[in-house]
């Protein structure tokens, strides 16, 4: 499964004419909330609802992601280094609700070694996860497979390279077990660096599966 990853309300318009099952709300970037945005979501189209560190407060946060459940989000993400007051609050939350949670780590700089990303993992899953995601940039061959090798371990996960050397990983994910992956709508609305369209994966996909 493909989730298209969202950042602005204009992109909405832009999903309308393509063939998706899963989103990704990006509160931390898009200026709207979820009062504005969840309505405009056709029906039958499951939520990911995710609001990162960085632009807003703890309260804020905590305010839009809890928002995005009572409005029928199917998921919630939290950062697996987020404190545990707040990962506890929305866990309990959203479960009380019967909705699911993502626990994430990314490194935007580079790839730990196989063990250290397996036990990442298991933190994860440790603190709540549904589905565990780890996002971690790509500077070689070796990088791409220590990512791919933890699919043979057990647990629902989404397992992402980024950058030019990790959009194979992006594509292998779809064929090894992953609860999903991510694309763009368009080039210039990427949310992470190396994050294909939404076109190029469908391009990809005919090639590999005739």
């Amino acid at each position: 499964m493909i989730c298209i990853s969202i950042q602005h309300i204009a992109q909405l318009d832009e999903i309308r004419a393509l063939d998706t099952a899963l989103l990704e709300l990006r509160f931390d970037l898009i200026k709207e909330s979820p009062e504005v945005i969840m309505p405009l979501v056709s029906s039958g189209i499951k939520i990911i609802a995710t609001c990162r560190p960085g632009t807003l407060d703890r309260k804020k946060r905590v305010q839009l992601l809890k928002k995005s459940i009572d409005l029928g989000a199917d998921l919630i993400d939290l950062e697996v280094e987020s404190d545990h007051e707040y990962q506890f609050e929305l866990i309990d939350y959203a479960k009380k609700q019967n909705r699911e949670v993502i626990i994430s780590w990314h490194n935007f700089e580079n790839t730990p070694g196989k063990d250290e990303l397996g036990s990442i993992l298991e933190e994860c899953y440790s603190i709540g996860a549904d589905i565990a995601k780890i996002a971690t940039f790509v500077n070689d061959e070796k990088d791409i497979a220590n990512l791919l090798s933890l699919y043979s371990l057990k647990g629902r996960k989404v397992v992402l390279g980024m950058g030019e050397k990790g959009k194979i990983t992006r594509l292998a994910a779809t064929h090894l077990g992953a609860e999903f992956t991510f694309a763009s709508t368009d080039a210039g609305n990427e949310t992470a660096p190396g994050q294909i369209t939404i076109e190029e994966f469908a391009a990809l996909n005919k090639i590999l599966r005739p």
